[in-house]
């Protein structure tokens, strides 16, 4: 044998052992990543998102497209649970699958992607690997939601963008393939059409920079055209996103804080959802540095590296921009709604530390490359060990309280659930038990806030004397979003009492009470001392009353017209003995409940603020007895704090004696 064959043997051995090895490495990021999403994947219980799949999934289609049509996501990711489920049933772990089979797939095209943008098999495997270890891929990938599978085809048609660029412009295929990934995306999640725009943008000037003339001109028609058959196939959807556009009231007016969401949207992209958040910023300081020094090394390869950045921005920031955009004028986000961002993410690192250097000799670059790649696993580990073993990331266990009550639910006692949009989750687990849910609503309305009127007229049809009921289990999630003000609580304080009881449940709140009477629900305020003080021609205190158990109820009634956003309204109480003895001084606080300010109050309304007895009598177990206390109400928005004025001039009111009887 001669001297070249042997070389040009020992160059195809070497090429073939690196082939072999690339394929392991890709297995065993595949495996990392199935076995992550799979690992005590029904260990958590589902939350009320997931709740809401299980309940469309066992729909028809026609029910299902129905729902979602006034639902905020569009129906694709439902049919695919659907399907799933009819032929792998309806358990926790079924449920979710989906959701661990589409990260594993992520993983896969990731390292797919990454090797046509960078030529890159050792750039590849590490965009394989850190998308496998991820702590928000990992998480979204145990949750019965559609943000995994979005993901999948946002990376899927970046694949076939970043291919049909360096194709021929006939590549038929290659398009039809697009926009059917396209039209999927978009039938998965309104906003994946963001993540498509910045794809296009980046196939635009990856063209114009690699092309001239004619074959450019085609390749761009072609893209054109891709984007109005993506459109054309999302038609019969798009007056179901315009609809809910205009009616989707699951979200509070006001304006977006836009400093908290970018920084929510850098901790998601970073550490995940699972680690603390001061602990979370803090770490940011440390991702920012490897990220530049990623982006300063794709930069300096003009060759592959610019390329990648230029695809990679455009994924990254367009989303982002777009969606924080939105929310501008539509306050609802959250750090989920562009998880599809995060792959041009993962590109800038894994292109930025997985890119061999130009020599194989040690440098002092090389040593900073490995380095910044095992800190990023480390922080990706620290992650997802928060999710997995830190009981204070748990879903809410809706599983468990309902394993908790089914036992425990006497024969005279029902279930209270506030909020009642909240069903779907409680039918899945508790069938066999049915709750009063308050208010009945099928999808959260914000504008829904309960009231004497509509509690009580719905707890004295609950409780009739013919029910035999005479307690109940008060079920609470998101109860400060439709009631802020404690009126059910209150409601089932007067009709009866509270029966303690000390077990406690993630994301849930339960209590319990008994020795109820139909007739002891109320249907306007209870106030029991009228006084009718005008503070300052904005707010009137038309009364107030001391319960039972020492709390202390005010009642207000906005005086602004509907129009007038009004001013964000405080108060403060310092109480005393009926002799002039101090007892205690009630913190600044607004007038009803914190999360129903006062320019959520419509005129006309009678809204209660719920003074507990540890807050303005400054005991868990107040004294009987006689007690004044002295109120002022201000503007937090006013820098000078300076207290509305009565009709006669007062900037404070004394009021009681209040009796206090503790039964």
């Amino acid at each position: 044998m001669t001297a070249a064959s042997m070389a040009g043997a020992h160059t195809k051995t070497t090429a073939t052992i690196s082939l072999s090895s690339h394929r392991a490495r890709l297995l065993a990021a595949l495996l990392i990543a199935f076995g992550l999403t799979t690992f005590r994947l029904d260990f958590q219980s589902l939350w009320y998102d997931e709740g809401v799949t299980a309940f469309l999934a066992r729909q028809g289609p026609l029910a299902l497209t129905q729902w979602t049509a006034g639902d905020i996501q569009p129906p694709l990711y439902y049919y695919v649970a659907a399907g799933w489920g009819a032929l792998a049933g309806w358990s926790e772990w079924s449920l979710r699958f989906p959701s661990a089979w589409w990260v594993t797939l992520t993983t896969a095209l990731m390292a797919a992607l990454t090797l046509r943008l960078s030529a890159s098999r050792s750039a590849a495997a590490l965009a394989a690997l850190l998308t496998a270890l991820h702590p928000l891929l990992i998480y979204y990938g145990q949750e019965a939601r559609m943000y995994a599978q979005l993901t999948a085809l946002g990376v899927l048609a970046g694949y076939l963008l970043v291919r049909l660029a360096t194709a021929s412009a006939s590549s038929l295929y290659g398009w039809i393939a697009f926009v059917l990934v396209g039209a999927a995306a978009v039938y998965t999640h309104y906003f994946a059409v963001f993540l498509l725009v910045g794809l296009a943008l980046a196939f635009t000037v990856d063209v114009l920079v690699r092309e001239t003339g004619r074959p450019a001109v085609k390749k761009l028609w072609a893209l054109t055209l891709a984007g109005a058959a993506i459109l054309l196939l999302y038609a019969p959807w798009l007056g179901a996103l315009f609809g809910q556009l205009r009616n989707d009231r699951s979200y509070w007016e006001g304006a977006l804080k836009l400093q908290e969401a970018i920084a929510k949207v850098a901790v998601a992209f970073t550490s995940g959802e699972t680690v603390f958040e001061q602990t979370a910023l803090w770490l940011l300081g440390g991702y920012a540095a490897l990220t530049a020094i990623a982006v300063g090394r794709l930069w300096r390869r003009v060759d592959q590296g610019r390329r990648l950045l230029l695809y990679a921005g455009c994924w990254l920031l367009t989303p982002v921009i777009a969606v924080l955009a939105l929310a501008m004028t539509i306050p609802k986000f959250n750090a989920r709604y562009v998880m599809e961002a995060l792959p041009g993410l993962l590109l800038i690192w894994a292109g930025g530390f997985g890119l061999p250097g130009n020599t194989s000799a040690w440098t002092p670059w090389s040593t900073l490359r490995r380095a910044s790649t095992l800190l990023l696993l480390l922080g990706f580990f620290y992650g997802a060990a928060g999710w997995f073993f830190n009981p204070a990331f748990s879903k809410d266990q809706w599983r468990q309280i309902t394993e908790f009550l089914r036992p425990r639910l006497a024969e005279d006692e029902t279930v209270l659930l506030v909020s009642g949009h909240a069903w779907p989750v409680w039918e899945y687990y508790a069938p066999d038990l049915p709750a009063v849910r308050l208010p009945a609503l099928d999808i959260l309305d914000v504008d829904a806030v309960l009231d004497f009127p509509t509690t009580g007229a719905a707890l004295r049809r609950a409780f009739a004397e013919g029910s035999g009921l005479r307690g109940a289990w008060l079920v609470t999630w998101q109860a400060e979003v439709v009631d802020p003000n404690d009126v059910v609580p209150v409601q089932l304080e007067l009709s009866g009492r509270e029966k303690g009881q000390s077990a406690t449940f993630h994301g849930l709140g339960l209590r319990r009470f008994t020795g109820f009477r139909e007739h002891r629900f109320v249907v306007e305020p209870p106030i029991d001392v009228t006084v009718d003080l005008v503070f300052g021609n904005q707010v009137i205190l038309r009364g107030y009353k001391a319960m039972d158990n020492g709390d202390l109820l005010l009642f207000w009634e906005r005086l602004l017209p509907a129009g007038e956003p009004g001013p964000d309204l405080h108060m403060t109480l310092a109480t005393t003995t009926a002799e002039g003895v101090p007892v205690a001084t009630t913190p600044e606080r607004r007038l009803a409940g914190y999360t129903y300010p006062f320019a959520r109050w419509r005129p006309g309304e009678i809204v209660a603020s719920h003074v507990p007895a540890r807050t303005w009598l400054d005991a868990a177990e107040p004294t009987p007895g006689a007690y004044r206390f002295t109120l002022r109400v201000f503007d937090m928005n006013d820098p000078t704090a300076s207290p509305l004025p009565l009709a006669d001039g007062r900037t404070e009111v004394e009021l009681g004696p209040v009796e206090v009887a503790i039964e």
